[in-house]
């Protein structure tokens, strides 16, 4: 090799021994990082053999970066091959380590099979026993234990293993170039319920199934009926939902783009490989490409609200109140009760725009009470039927993060609209009954404790307690003139609450991004980012009120 002027070869290594969604062992893993680093410089990129590429070969090519890899056979500039020759008998995970034992294992397993999978249509656990699982896919089986562990009350002090577990094994197949559908799908499980984990989880996946070319999997599954191509498609539609999801919830572009795929979801639906749970998917499908067009309308400017969009909102609604049966297994009627929240959370992410371009002290145009008030009609019935409905509030305990967030978005939006407009749009009384009945729910549930539910609730607490006046019957100004008041509100400094700008929540000019709603400290209710005391202003009358 030295005469040859090439590097020396790796140590041999048998691919059925290779860890799925790991990079291979390293024999020298004491080596120091540095020589590690060194080493793969040394190296260089990897490049396909191949003969050479004439000229006269091919056509013209169409994307640009196949000209690059004619003329440079590097391997990354290479969509991945199918990865599923390479998979091993042996499991090497850390079950096997003696991480985790069997039997909770199991236990978590079970969870995930036969309730959780139901809550993302069945779509992120294709096999049926624990052993296949593992044997097939270690990173899958890591990212479902861990979310299992997540819902389940017993299971807290084995969350950080299974979490753990899962983060290293993303992080070592960061850079791998071979992945399989198995590898996709424990992102799409992460990115659905991972809530600290899913912006980040999104995005990646969302780069690596377009390597795989996921995209395209919707022709195939029509034109060929191909059970495969449908199980591709399907998990193209939860990067897509997931991406709108976290582009909704944090106010940000989303990545994925309405192709053919997204705007034929009907022509899936009608397909021989449908199945019954492709309604709920794609149905999730068109109400989020209808959140993405008021995003798309509104950007960060300030606008007006088009009524074309509460008819789209209606019309979804009608359709997939009608389609969806009664009961569901495992699940009950969860999914035409989480029709009612997700209708309600669209409405609340419409009509919210509306107090985008007041400023500090300005009363709600007239023209806007119309759409003020369902805003607020919209997240009081959203909390309302959490706390009322046996089937939603079972069903918290294993819905997504994004309908949690967004649950949480609405207990926020009627605080902040309780504190500012006074009792002409809600009564604080209500308010402060709707979230304290909401926290006690919350407390009363059998789930993790990182779950987001219990998460929220210490955070609700504390933020309803600012409602609470001398008199809940009285109109309170919207603004505490006397900070020092209220001091006892602020979190302890090792809260996880107390690390965001004075004004990024409840900012005056009603912003209503989602991404800190968990880090909320109620004490800036009264000072904005620089420490100074915020300025108070008469509450306004909007013509709402009783006669006296």
């Amino acid at each position: 090799m030295t005469k040859l002027s090439l590097p020396e070869l790796p140590p041999l290594q048998s691919i059925n021994a290779r860890e799925e969604g790991s990079p291979p062992k390293d024999d020298h893993a004491n080596t120091s990082h540095n020589l590690s680093v060194s080493q793969e410089e040394f190296r260089g990129p990897s490049c396909d053999n191949s003969p050479k590429a004439t000229p006269e070969d091919e056509g013209l090519p169409y994307v640009p970066i196949h000209s690059l890899y004619t003329l440079t056979k590097l391997s990354a500039l290479r969509s991945p091959d199918n990865p599923e020759a390479q998979k091993g008998n042996a499991i090497n995970d850390f079950i096997a380590r003696g991480a985790l034992s069997l039997a909770d294992a199991e236990s978590l397993f079970s969870l995930y099979r036969d309730r959780l999978d139901r809550y993302m249509y069945g779509i992120g656990c294709r096999y049926m026993t624990l052993e296949e699982l593992r044997r097939k896919s270690p990173i899958l089986s890591a990212a479902t234990l861990t979310v299992a562990a997540l819902h389940d009350p017993k299971a807290d002090n084995i969350y950080g293993i299974c979490s753990g577990e899962f983060r290293r094994l993303m992080e070592r197949s960061m850079f791998e170039r071979r992945i399989d559908r198995d590898y996709l799908r424990a992102m799409c499980v992460a990115s659905y319920w991972l809530s600290d984990l899913s912006w980040m989880l999104s995005g990646y996946a969302i780069r690596r199934a377009a390597e795989c070319n996921l995209h395209n999997s919707y022709n195939q599954a029509i034109k060929e009926q191909s059970q495969e191509a449908a199980d591709c498609a399907r998990l193209w539609y939860i990067l897509y939902i997931c991406d709108q999801h976290l582009a909704t919830l944090y106010g940000r572009p989303s990545i994925v783009q309405e192709d053919s795929s997204i705007q034929g979801w009907e022509q899936f639906l009608k397909s021989p490989v449908a199945t019954e749970e492709d309604k709920r998917l794609t149905g999730q499908v068109m109400l989020v490409s209808i959140l993405r067009n008021i995003r798309e309308l509104f950007g960060t400017d300030k606008g007006e609200p088009i009524p074309r969009f509460r008819r789209q909102l209606d019309e979804w609604y009608t359709r997939w109140m009608g389609e969806l049966p009664e009961q569901w297994t495992q699940i009950g009627s969860f999914p035409r009760k989480g029709t009612i929240l997700h209708y309600n959370f669209a409405q609340i992410h419409l009509y919210s725009h509306i107090f985008r371009g007041l400023s500090n002290d300005a009363p709600i145009p007239h023209y806007f009470l119309d759409c003020a008030m369902q805003a607020v009609n919209a997240a009081t019935a959203i909390i309302d039927l959490i706390i009322t409905d046996p089937d939603v509030a079972v069903g918290i305990v294993g819905m997504p993060s994004y309908m949690l967030s967004m649950t949480a978005f609405a207990c926020m939006f009627l605080i902040k609209v309780a504190v500012k407009y006074g009792s002409d749009l809600i009564e604080r009384q209500r308010v402060h009954d709707l979230t304290t009945n909401l926290v006690r729910q919350f407390r009363s549930l059998k789930a993790g404790k990182w779950h987001l539910a219990n998460l929220m609730a210490g955070g609700l607490e504390r933020m309803t307690a600012t409602l609470a006046t001398p008199d809940l019957g009285q109109v309170q100004p919207a603004v505490y003139n006397n900070a020092a008041e209220h001091v006892d509100m602020v979190m302890p400094g090792n809260q996880v609450y107390t690390d965001m700008d004075g004004d990024t929540f409840f900012d005056y000019d009603m912003s209503f991004g989602l991404s800190p709603v968990f880090r909320f400290d109620p004490s800036m209710f009264t000072v904005d980012a620089s420490g100074q005391s915020l300025p108070t202003y008469p509450e306004a009358d909007y013509g709402m009120r009783p006669p006296q």
